[in-house]
């Protein structure tokens, strides 16, 4: 249920949606839960008919247009929208894939959802079935009711439909709503790249937005909680090779951020600094070691240093923002790289036989590429956040003339023969704990 992020459902389920029981949900009665903006109960399963299969996209669409939330089928409900027993349904793959078609064919545009089996017993065969649905951002989702578009939005415990003014807002919305991401992200990443010094050394910089923003209160425990974990983090590997960590650790407005620097305050960052946001957004700057080379104004980009810095920097600020802030649903992702002062044009190389080895166009100034990405999946660190690392590796490629930099898949693998035999026992171990395949290991 990873699409789905709800302290409120958390809270009244007991844990975590990501691990949901059948004993949660049956406390749901217990409890006395009631049906809300981002709960319903539904005692038996959506039926055949085409008023049954309208009203579950209905349903569906009503939550993602609205907050987002959860339909638990297997509960019902009393006159008063309480939980009142959990008597459970049949459970089966073939009924979630059905449920599943009916949404797809229901539903224009087509939201992000999670269809969930939570059995009951042993033999798998009886449980209860969640739908989870988090808000969306290309509300408003219409289903076909009677040769018409309409559009169910959640009010309270029960369902309506927007009027045509409302609709009308709605589509204002959406496309203001993408305005405002593309500026909110271009602020993320300015804020962070005013900290950094003004140096010899060159930077690469990640920033991420989530679509549906999250909230995180600074407290002092929230704050400790981030220091005491900023300092256990080893910035910029995957494996655990560097040992660099963030060593201070400081909040400003509405964000917390940490370098590794000591506890001096005219210092400015070595190698190493990051704001994450209240909302879930975050950025970070990781320092680019490059060796030295014969011309001082001419940098390489080591294709092997690249893959890692971006891969590592797009699952941190994705915790951040899936497990911190309860952010939830895609994610646009940018990288850039800041060359050093001095530096009068960029190539990608590598140095897997000892010397820079050079194919690409050179270039005045790296591009920035962007791409989109499912939060969790990137929080995750598997083979999703791998394939998002690929694209966005692949794209600073293609600027300087390469097809493809050959480190990471599209697929989300690492191509073993691409990384130096330093790093492979560490990388191998992070890739075993993380499901992430090992192509064309010899």
């Amino acid at each position: 249920m990873g699409r789905l992020r709800s302290r409120r459902l958390a809270g009244l389920l007991g844990g975590s949606l990501d691990e949901i029981t059948a004993d949660q949900v049956r406390g749901l009665v217990d409890a006395g839960a009631t049906e809300a903006f981002d709960l319903d109960f539904k005692a038996s399963t959506y039926g055949r008919s085409d008023a049954d299969k309208r009203s579950l996209a209905g349903d569906v669409a009503a939550l993602a247009n609205t907050a987002g939330g959860l339909i638990v089928i297997g509960v019902a409900e009393d006159d008063h929208a309480r939980a009142s027993r959990a008597d459970g349904v049949e459970i089966s793959d073939a009924e979630a894939a059905r449920m599943r078609q009916v949404v797809a064919a229901g539903l224009s545009p087509l939201p992000a959802f999670d269809v969930i089996l939570v059995p009951d017993g042993s033999d798998g065969t009886h449980g209860f079935i969640l739908i989870a649905v988090p808000r969306s951002y290309l509300a408003p989702h219409a289903v076909l009711v009677n040769d018409s578009l309409r559009f169910p939005t959640r009010n309270g415990s029960t369902t309506r439909y927007l009027s045509e003014p409302e609709v009308a807002a709605a589509y204002r919305a959406r496309l203001a709503d993408a305005t405002e991401r593309r500026s909110r992200l271009e602020y993320v990443e300015s804020e962070l790249t005013s900290q950094l010094p003004n140096s010899r050394e060159t930077w690469m910089v990640v920033a991420l937005l989530p679509e549906l923003p999250g909230e995180v209160t600074l407290t002092r425990a929230t704050f400790v909680e981030f220091e005491n974990a900023a300092r256990e983090t080893r910035v910029g590997t995957l494996g655990g090779r560097e040992d660099r960590h963030f060593k201070r650790a400081s909040v400003g407005y509405q964000r917390l951020r940490a370098d590794d620097t000591e506890h001096n305050a005219t210092e400015t960052p070595y190698g190493a600094v990051t704001e994450l946001h209240t909302d879930g957004a975050g950025a970070v700057a990781v320092r680019l070691f490059v060796p030295d080379g014969a011309d001082p104004t001419v940098l390489v980009l080591s294709d092997e240093l690249l893959a890692e810095t971006i891969a590592w920097s797009l699952q941190y600020l994705a915790v951040h923002a899936h497990e911190r802030a309860y952010a939830d649903g895609m994610a646009e992702v940018r990288v850039s790289v800041r060359p050093a002062v001095h530096v009068g044009s960029t190539v990608i190389g590598n140095w897997r036989a000892g010397n820079p080895a050079v194919a690409g166009r050179r270039l005045s100034s790296p591009p920035t590429v962007s791409t989109f990405a499912q939060i969790g999946d990137l929080a995750e660190g598997g083979v999703g956040m791998v394939a998002a690392a690929a694209r966005l590796h692949h794209a600073l490629g293609h600027a300087y003339g390469y097809p493809e930099l050959p480190q990471l898949t599209l697929d989300g693998g690492l191509v073993w023969a691409f990384w130096q035999g330093a790093r492979r026992a560490a990388l191998k171990d992070w890739a075993q704990e993380h499901r992430v395949p090992i192509v064309d290991e010899g």
